[in-house]
């Protein structure tokens, strides 16, 4: 005969297997939904559509970022600000980058190099200046030559920088014995406090910084490093790869362009003073010396310029510091880090931009 109570524990079993199911797959829906959540918060941190992250350096070489912002031209002209975040020197500001806090990056053109060796996407577009950056001796250190610093400290900042790339050329050839000299690695602040406090004997950085300290009476420009490597490659945009796809990438390095032709503009000094002042917070001594041995370009097609790169990537590379994903080192070239489409593109429509603005 049969019996209910026989099929009992089978029907028993098979509820409470679905039952489990039930549970296991709310679970799972559960952690998958607040993995959801978490990817959304990133990517919302990460990327503000209100907003084009921007990081430089206080220096005067990025005075075209300031006037841009100053002069409210991105919100005029891209519809959206700018959102700036500094940084001591470009090594550090490079780990920013390639951890993707920014899209764009007024740096110079040598600390680029370690991360897009790597095979990190973005491209140099524009030049921001060349040149721009003094030895500073103390007042009572003598100083008759490159060789002078044998013997001797010097401060600048760390390497893969353009002053550290710029001043190992220098000293290697001029016939410098290297391991004589005591190179000290630090940002504006700690070269300025190193200066002062007499902690070392030279300091190596990009202006303003060299004029501070003779204004100030701490220290005295011995070399420019328009004499140590001339015309010499400094400060660069960089732009990751996806935002040079963004219709917004063009129309920023017009506004690049129209900005330093601004600032280079004599009838804008003093406007252009008041700006570094805010931005610099440097007194009105040091202003006046604006634009100092700063030149002022943007076009990366620029022959000497380019070979002037190629002459960073081959001191890089001869420094160690130049490494693939599997820390070989290789040797870049111009033609794998600079794009100029977009710089051509920019140029088509700088008059209508200058038009808009009420430049024209």
């Amino acid at each position: 005969m049969y019996s209910c109570q026989n099929d009992l524990p089978d029907i028993q079993g098979k509820h409470l297997n679905i039952l489990i199911g039930e549970r296991r797959f709310m679970r799972t829906f559960f952690y998958l939904s607040l993995v959801c959540v978490a990817l959304l918060m990133t990517l919302c941190v990460g990327h503000n559509e209100e907003v084009i992250t921007i990081s430089y350096q206080p220096s005067w070489h990025h005075v075209a970022l300031f006037v841009i912002v100053e002069k409210g031209w991105d919100e005029k002209v891209l519809g959206k600000k700018l959102k700036l975040t500094a940084f001591p020197s470009g090594p550090p500001q490079m780990e920013a980058f390639a951890a993707g806090q920014h899209e764009i990056a007024y740096v110079g053109a040598a600390p680029p190099l370690s991360i897009l060796a790597k095979g990190f996407e973005a491209k140099i577009v524009a030049i921001a200046n060349t040149e721009g950056s003094s030895l500073i001796a103390l007042p009572d250190v003598d100083y008759s030559g490159p060789r002078s610093l044998e013997g001797k400290s010097v401060m600048t900042f760390p390497p893969g920088s353009i002053q550290h790339t710029v001043l190992m050329k220098w000293l290697k050839d001029n016939g410098v014995n290297v391991s004589k000299v005591t190179i000290k690695q630090g940002g504006p602040a700690e070269i300025r406090e190193a200066l002062r406090a007499k902690a070392v004997d030279f300091g190596f950085a990009p202006d303003p910084a060299p004029y501070v300290a003779e204004v100030e009476g701490y220290g005295r420009i011995v070399v420019n490093s328009s004499e140590m490597a001339p015309d010499h490659p400094c400060c660069v945009v960089l732009m990751r790869e996806d935002f040079m796809k963004s219709e917004l990438a063009v129309k920023f390095i017009a506004l690049h362009i129209i900005a330093s032709e601004y600032a280079e503009d004599p009838m804008n000094k003093e406007e252009i003073e008041g700006i570094l002042k805010k931005w610099l917070g440097i007194s009105d001594e040091v202003a006046v010396r604006f634009p100092g041995t700063t030149k002022l370009q943007t076009d990366p097609r620029n022959e000497k310029w380019l070979e002037g790169l190629d002459m960073l990537c081959e001191v890089q590379y001869e420094l160690g510091i130049t490494k693939d994903v599997n820390g070989k080192v290789v040797k870049l070239s111009h033609e794998q880090i600079v794009d100029p489409a977009l710089y051509e593109e920019a140029l088509k429509v700088v008059p209508e931009i200058k038009d808009q603005l009420g430049l024209g």
